[in-house]
């Protein structure tokens, strides 16, 4: 059974339709911009000393010793996989000379 389309169809178009004229419409925006909502909008951009005042909290330094922990631990893991690569580069090459005099 075929599919029926339960879309109306469009009007034939008539040649009033073609001569109608277009409405102008003006811009919703009739007052200028906020110069100071405008300007937070942007990228904000730090000159200088951090804002910070005082010593940090006991929270943010236990968090930022664990982060540079990962960070040591994860260059640790790449220098390692670095070598290992090497040293596998090195040795296939030795190989390769080996048996292909």
């Amino acid at each position: 059974m075929a599919r029926r389309n339960r879309r109306a169809t469009r009007p034939a178009r008539r040649e009033a339709a073609v001569e109608r004229e277009t409405v102008v419409r003006e811009s919703p925006r009739e007052s200028p911009r906020d110069p100071q909502r405008a300007r937070a909008r942007g990228r904000v951009t730090r000159v200088g000393a951090s804002r910070a005042v005082g010593d940090p909290s006991p929270a943010l330094d236990r968090v930022a010793h664990l982060e540079r922990a990962f960070v040591v631990k994860d260059f640790r893991r790449l220098v390692i996989t670095v070598v290992a690569m090497l040293a596998l580069l090195a040795g296939s090459g030795f190989i390769v000379n080996a048996l292909i005099p």
